[in-house]
């Protein structure tokens, strides 16, 4: 059942914890048995739809509960916490409201907003073999006056469960005729697509992140966006595509603890100190208490980063912002993330000195909390996102513009 909570304002956090939370325990109740026999969560993302999930941050006139963005990574720890894979598999739509939110034509946002309240979910196609941003290989050309998309991408997180897949490409921009870097949004139902679950890595296997092929898919030219240069750093949408995981982490480290702490709790025994209750332990009670430490400093962390990103996306929506309004909102995001990093990391780790060999069942499937955690942490690696803070902090160098640069830059020739 979808639900509503006004017409009129945006939703309290104790409504949205009213709305979701029930949600986020169903997910956890199977997310042990998914990870086991890799079955992909169509059911568990579908009660997320039906929820209303994916129009957290679509404007209450529009139909959306107007969450700012600190709500939405309130949420996302939460639903880390029940199973990691469905943050990264919804970044993608997350990431692309907040790319509707702040386009400038009223008619494509007013179009897509009314897509994203009636429940489409939007998944992410950009990532190929070879090249950078700049030198893709998928293109749409003009043939017989039909604009056709030909291509295939890697890692297209989220796209097997959406409604439509954003995909970038390079094409002829119409007035200059020249081949330009841009988006463009087609249905998965259109003839052409194909989506195929051949993510191979050892962590995060119910992401979606496979494959995605594109072949003759006709192209709505209303839905093809140029990406200029005066977008470097121009607004929030990279921040939150990494708050999107350093909430899942924080999520991680959440159910790290969790289980960790009902594990210490369901002991009959102490092997090393046979006298002493599993409940009285020293060693149990301190490394607990460490994790229950870095689990509030990461979630605190995460969620300050949020809020500088809602500022910047409040001045964006008020027509007030300047660069570095973003500048500093990317600089807060990047910033922290090889901290939480570490810190999710080392907690999950600590976790098996509690649990010893037992912890290591395979029944418990707690390996995946640090495959998962692993994983989230080798995307868009924080050693390039140190050194884009570093180069704000001394230069003044926006960090958004920083990245464009790198990952936009063309491949050097190889000469023999």
């Amino acid at each position: 059942m979808s639900h509503t909570v006004s017409e009129s304002r945006a939703a309290t956090d104790q409504e949205l914890d009213a709305i979701f939370q029930p949600v986020f325990s169903r997910i956890r109740e199977g997310a042990l048995e998914r990870e086991r026999d890799r079955r992909l969560p169509f059911e568990e993302i579908g009660w997320l739809r039906e929820a209303g999930f994916g129009r957290l941050r679509v404007p209450v006139q529009a139909g959306g509960f107007g969450a700012t963005v600190d709500q939405v990574a309130r949420l996302l720890i939460g639903l880390g916490a029940a199973d990691s894979n469905i943050p990264q598999a919804l970044r993608g739509h997350i990431g692309f409201t907040e790319f509707v939110l702040a386009h400038p034509e009223t008619g494509y946002r007013d179009h897509w907003l009314a897509e994203l309240s009636a429940g489409a979910l939007v998944g992410n196609a950009e990532s190929e073999r070879t090249g950078t941003f700049a030198a893709q290989s998928t293109r749409v050309v003009e043939q017989d006056g039909r604009l056709l998309l030909n291509g295939t991408k890697y890692y297209a997180t989220g796209s097997i469960f959406a409604d439509w897949i954003v995909v970038s490409v390079l094409a002829a921009h119409p007035e200059t005729g020249e081949a330009g870097f841009a988006t463009v949004q087609v249905s998965t139902g259109a003839a052409g697509v194909s989506v195929h679950d051949d993510w191979d890595g050892f962590g995060q296997r119910l992401t979606g992140s496979g494959t995605a092929e594109f072949v003759d898919v006709e192209v709505d030219p209303r839905f093809l966006h140029f990406r200029g240069s005066e977008e470097a750093g121009g607004g929030i949408q990279h921040a939150v595509y990494q708050l999107v995981h350093l909430a899942n982490l924080a999520g991680i480290a959440l159910a790290a603890l969790e289980e960790i702490t009902d594990f210490v709790r369901s002991r009959n025994r102490n092997l090393f100190n046979p006298a002493i209750a599993p409940t009285k332990d020293q060693v149990s009670l301190q490394i607990i208490g460490e994790a229950f430490g870095t689990v509030e400093t990461v979630k605190a962390a995460v969620l300050a980063a949020a809020r500088t990103v809602q500022q910047a996306s409040a001045a964006q929506q008020q027509g007030t912002a300047v660069v570095d309004d973003f500048s500093r909102a990317d600089a807060h995001v990047f910033g922290i993330q090889p901290i939480v990093i570490d810190q999710v990391l080392r907690l999950i780790s600590r976790i098996f000195e509690v649990g010893g060999a037992s912890a290591t069942s395979s029944s418990r499937q707690l390996d995946r909390l640090w495959r998962n955690a692993r994983t989230i942490s080798s995307h868009n690696p924080a050693t390039y996102r140190q050194q884009a803070v570093g180069d704000y902090v001394i230069n003044g160098v926006g960090p958004g513009e920083a990245l464009l640069q790198l990952l936009t830059a063309v491949p050097a020739a190889h000469g023999g």
